[in-house]
């Protein structure tokens, strides 16, 4: 059997391309191919460009499916990151996977779409992998319904490819062959600018994301409106997202934060990395991510990382005091002393080289190779 592995998911995202480009690369170097399988008409809210994967040894499929939207189910809340249908099983994706004949299928996350291509593993005698950011320490971010859907269809995974520490330990609560991948960018292909901390310049804070509950933006605000009572004013925010509802803009006018604090609205790609490259420290006071990749992609450019315990980043990527700090958001006083511990100079260069050496080893083409060899060690190809 040749070394064909398919990968199917519905899921689109900068940091699953860049896994998706070094794992091909892996398999092409090994005398194999990967084609990914993707239905037609799945939504992201990144640009092509940044998530759809290319290289010599990878192929696209895009596959017509049945689909619910999120209107249909209310899924479209503020606490959701964003709002997406649901694909469901095809048929045309057996056909695909009969056409390709993988020896082996990953596919990410357990979505109706996705179970196609485990059910038809299991029915050819393929073994079949499983990425997720879901596992049993962090399950319960979500609703009980989720919880037993990924702890049903996680006795069926062969092994699992872990993108956030929690997902090691999967819901089904078997012992399973698993291998850390946690969401990253390629650190060859992310450098960080040549940037210098001015002493009488304030320090730039920078937080990605949508402006919303669930990422903690009014906890943000609280912290840094206590810091300047403390006398501490010395800094600047952009918040790097879409403040759709303007509930973010009302909080900056309610603290008084108004020529301290932006609100760039979405930025991607190149845009995005400028923002980051101006910005001397990266901060997250998320109340919930399974992961969060951007930190890593901060990480990368060589940002010290002030990141809240309910991401799971804050775990892989964060070593207290040497590359940044960890908090619980909720504790204003914990947040802001992180914040004031962060306004000199000295400690974030030292915090700078620490962070991107770290980004370094855990960067998605080190993880990628660390895939494919435990895909050889553990599975027949």
């Amino acid at each position: 059997m040749s070394r064909r592995i398919a990968i199917v998911t519905r899921a689109r995202a900068p940091y699953h391309k860049a896994l998706q480009e070094a794992f091909a690369e892996e398999v092409g170097a090994a005398g194999g191919e990967v084609r990914l399988l993707y239905p037609r008409g799945s939504a992201s809210v990144f640009a092509d460009s940044t998530t759809v994967p290319q290289g010599r040894h990878l192929s696209v499929s895009w596959l017509e499916t049945a689909e619910i939207s999120a209107e249909a189910k209310g899924y479209g809340t503020r606490w959701k990151s964003e709002a997406s249908g649901t694909q469901l099983p095809s048929q045309r994706l057996w056909h695909e996977l009969d056409s390709f004949n993988p020896a082996l299928v990953w596919v990410h996350e357990y979505s109706p779409y996705t179970l196609g291509a485990l059910l038809w593993a299991k029915w050819r005698g393929r073994p079949v992998v499983v990425s997720s950011e879901v596992g049993l320490a962090n399950e319960h971010f979500f609703p009980l319904q989720v919880h037993l859907w990924h702890r049903l269809w996680s006795h069926l995974a062969d092994g699992i490819i872990a993108c956030s520490p929690a997902a090691l330990h999967p819901g089904c609560g078997e012992a399973r062959p698993a291998v850390a991948a946690f969401h990253a960018a390629d650190s060859r292909k992310l450098l960080p600018p040549l940037r210098s901390i001015k002493v009488d310049a304030p320090i730039q804070f920078v937080q990605v994301g949508r402006i919303l509950p669930r990422k903690g933006a009014d906890l943000l605000l609280a912290a840094f409106a206590e810091l300047n009572a403390a006398g501490h004013n010395h800094w600047r925010l952009r918040l790097l997202g879409a403040d759709t509802d303007g509930w973010g803009q009302g909080l900056i006018t309610r603290y008084g934060l108004e020529s301290q604090v932006e609100i760039t609205g979405h930025l991607d790609g190149e845009a995005l990395w400028q923002a980051f490259g101006q910005a001397d420290a990266f901060v997250l006071a998320t109340r919930q991510d399974t992961y969060a990749a951007v930190v890593h992609e901060a990480a990368c450019l060589g940002l010290p990382l002030l990141v809240s315990r309910h991401a799971g980043a804050a775990e892989a990527l964060v070593q207290e005091g040497k590359n940044g700090f960890t908090f619980l958001p909720e504790d204003t006083a914990a947040l802001t002393a992180c914040l004031r511990a962060a306004l000199t100079p000295s400690t974030l260069t030292t915090m700078s080289l620490f962070a991107r050496g770290i980004a370094e080893t855990t960067s998605a083409h080190v993880r990628a190779r660390a895939v494919w060899e435990w895909m050889g060690q553990n599975f027949p190809l």
